[in-house]
């Protein structure tokens, strides 16, 4: 991928007589950057192999450039099929990004896809043959001898891990794949896997996702940035940085990331556009006073270098600016159990029989969160900000986008208010359910009868019974507007990951890898281990994305602390946390894929060793926060000491029982315990204390 020369140049190099004359002064333009010498000179070449070609005229032109066309073609195949894929791999419509947000191979349009008549790139027909080898091995050889359809779980689980790591299905098609499989292979009942695809975690996510398209559909998030700009005035490179980092981090929290960074990107992109047209007409007016004044040719040649630098530093800061937005929306998503699909997941955990609510999350990761975010401006500011010798975008940049938006929007609107309003109550009424609807409506037994999703959907459907003031006889919220930006897939996608844990319990997978992993558990020490569970699920969402960690990582963990009879949160809060941490690529989540996809809208498009080079520092250091923020929240929050407790027992169904046995476990007297059923063993009364003592549980 060649960097062009800086927009200003363009225009001349247009307008040479020929190739040879516009290779020679390709030097003066793009050779200030000394990140960019290796592309600068492969673009000299190009253009000076043009020039030759037409040393006898520009007859053979054509021919020259359609050899540079077809290589550099089968350098970008060659780049995607690695998985190294650039902006220009990716869509650039809003309706298909945030498909390819979650699906970047799917989208890839520039690789080459050989296989199964060009349907498939190389990665695909490899996750292909692993998914549905491991299938077939797993059905027909049984490693786990003491549970007969805990090796075919494992095989449809290894089947779905594959073709959702490869992107050999679209990702919610994939999801599909366990309600197939797993009555197929006699694990469980149609009927009963079918119910993980509509549950109230699904409820939850359709509440809050039409209140996200609200905002979207109002552009609500660009005023608000528009507005906090304006008070600001001249904005300086630091400033705009913590202006758009701050907002994205505090709008993911209550609306998905991928809307959040959908709708502010663009307005950055303009922003940045508009700063770098002013640098250059400054630039422009200096050399046309220069040439007034009757200065040499090397001093306007000094003029032109001095104009261009500053333009490509300023395209620097633009890089820094979308990674930052990028970086702030995953930040902002682990705040929320709204914020991040992987949070969905970690709600929809049965063995947790509702120990997370919105509220207890929210307490639990808010210091994360902002820890990360701050981490991350830290960062960026010391790769793109500290040195930049850049004034500011003036207030008169800032004033003309915000007319642009009035010629498009109409001043402040009631829709805006009003959506604004349902967003505040929707978020009042998640915090405060567990103190009052809870306590309120409950059943003879005295079971609270409300959760989260039902108060999220109260407002959330106010929306569509407001009278909308920008198109009259509608209201605000409109079924076209939901079915167009409401992203369906994505209850599959948690469907299909419950309807994995349905597998693991039924099977008696979880028993099997529960032992596994859960004996190495009581040999770390629980600081320890959260470091453990946080670095290498961090490690993991890198390569395979946020979601397939989630899917795949959580089952495991939770079968494994019941197995080790430890509390499941000890495991499964900081691994959930850690899913956000994607900071390494690219593709690692959804805001990264449509900030680069959107970048190419800039003058230089974002490239691997932007995210690399930011995310590599980013990583390490988040890995460290999270791991001492989660330890110490987690015990003033959900006081998960290392006990397996009565409601993580009753939960988990035959595998464990609770016993009114007195002993010590773990350094600690209890009068009750769980004792986990030695199913192994082939005795199903007999079960196991936290000692290693079997008693007779009938």
């Amino acid at each position: 991928h060649f960097a062009p020369p800086p927009l200003g140049r363009l225009k001349h190099l247009d307008t040479m007589s020929s190739p040879r004359a516009a290779a020679s002064s390709i030097p003066n333009s793009t050779s200030v950057n000394s990140q960019n010498m290796g592309e600068d000179d492969s673009l000299r070449r190009a253009w000076q192999l043009g020039a030759e070609s037409t040393s006898e005229g520009d007859k053979d032109l054509p021919r020259a450039n359609s050899l540079m066309d077809r290589a550099d073609s089968t350098i970008k195949m060659a780049g995607s099929n690695l998985q190294l894929q650039r902006a220009d791999t990716f869509p650039t419509e809003d309706k298909e990004l945030r498909h390819a947000a979650t699906m970047p191979m799917t989208f890839d349009i520039s690789a080459a896809r050989p296989f199964c008549c060009g349907l498939w790139k190389l990665q695909q027909l490899v996750g292909f043959v692993l998914g549905v080898v491991s299938l077939i091995v797993f059905s027909v050889i049984h490693p786990i001898e003491a549970h007969s359809a805990a090796t075919s779980m494992l095989g449809v689980t290894l089947l779905c891990a594959c073709f959702w790591i490869f992107e050999v299905l679209p990702v919610y098609i994939t999801a599909l794949l366990p309600m197939v499989c797993i009555p197929l292979m006699s694990i469980q009942s149609s009927e009963y896997i079918a119910t993980a695809y509509w549950n109230w975690v699904s409820m939850l996510v359709v509440a809050t996702y039409l209140v996200d398209i609200a905002m979207e559909h109002v552009h609500l998030p660009r005023r608000i940035a528009l507005a906090l700009l304006l008070r600001v005035g001249v904005v300086r490179p630091s400033t705009l940085l913590a202006c758009f980092m701050g907002l994205c981090w505090v709008l993911a929290m209550f609306l998905n990331s991928i809307a959040v960074t959908l709708v502010i990107t663009p307005f950055a992109i303009s922003l940045t556009n508009a700063a770098e047209e002013q640098v250059r007409n400054a630039a422009d007016s200096s050399v046309d006073y220069a040439q007034e004044e009757g200065a040499d040719e090397a001093a306007l040649q000094e003029a032109v270098a001095r104009g261009n630098a500053e333009a490509q530093r300023l395209q620097h800061f633009a890089d820094g600016v979308l990674i930052g937005i990028a970086y702030s929306a995953s930040a902002g998503g682990i705040a929320t159990i709204t914020g991040a699909i992987p949070n969905y997941f970690l709600a929809a955990e049965s063995a947790l029989a509702g120990q997370v609510s919105w509220l207890s999350w929210f307490a639990f990761a808010f210091p994360t969160s902002l820890a990360v975010g701050v981490l991350a401006y830290i960062v960026l500011y010391v790769r793109y900000v500290r040195h930049l010798a850049f004034e500011g975008i003036s207030k008169e940049v800032i004033e003309q986008e915000y007319q642009d938006l009035i010629c498009e929007m109409g001043p402040m609107s009631r829709d805006e208010v009003a959506v604004a309003c349902v967003q505040v109550v929707q978020i009042l009424m998640l915090i405060f359910r567990p103190f009052t609807f809870s306590n309120w409506v409950t059943s003879p037994h005295g079971d609270a009868l409300v959760n989260d999703a039902t108060l999220a959907l109260v407002p959330a459907m106010t929306l569509f019974l407001i009278p909308s003031v920008i198109s009259p006889g509608q209201a605000i919220l409109t079924w076209p507007t939901v079915h167009e930006k409401f992203d369906f897939g994505l209850l599959l996608l948690i469907g299909g990951s419950i309807a994995i844990n349905y597998g693991f319990q039924d099977s008696g997978l979880s028993i099997a890898l529960g032992e596994l992993v859960g004996s190495l558990i009581p040999c770390v020490p629980p600081f320890v281990l959260n470091l453990v569970v946080v670095t290498s699920v961090t490690l993991c969402s890198q390569v395979l994305s946020s979601i397939s960690t989630a899917s795949t990582m959580l089952p495991v963990l939770r079968a494994a602390s019941v197995q080790a009879m430890v509390n499941p949160l000890a495991l499964m809060l900081p691994a959930t946390v850690a899913t956000s941490l994607a900071f390494l690529l690219p593709t690692a989540a959804p805001p990264n894929v449509i900030v680069l996809a959107k970048s190419q809208e800039l003058g230089r498009p974002l490239r691997f060793r932007e995210f690399f080079s930011s995310g590599l520092v980013l990583t390490v250091a988040a890995i460290l926060v999270a791991t001492g923020m989660s330890w110490i929240m987690a015990r003033l929050v959900f006081h998960p000491d290392n006990i397996l407790p009565k409601w993580a027992c009753e939960a988990v169904g035959g595998t464990c029982v609770w016993l009114e046995i007195e002993g010590v476990v773990q350094g600690t007297f209890v009068s009750a315990q769980a004792c986990i059923m030695d199913i192994a063993g082939g005795d199903a009364k007999v079960c196991r204390l936290w000692n290693g003592t079997m008693v007779d549980a009938s």
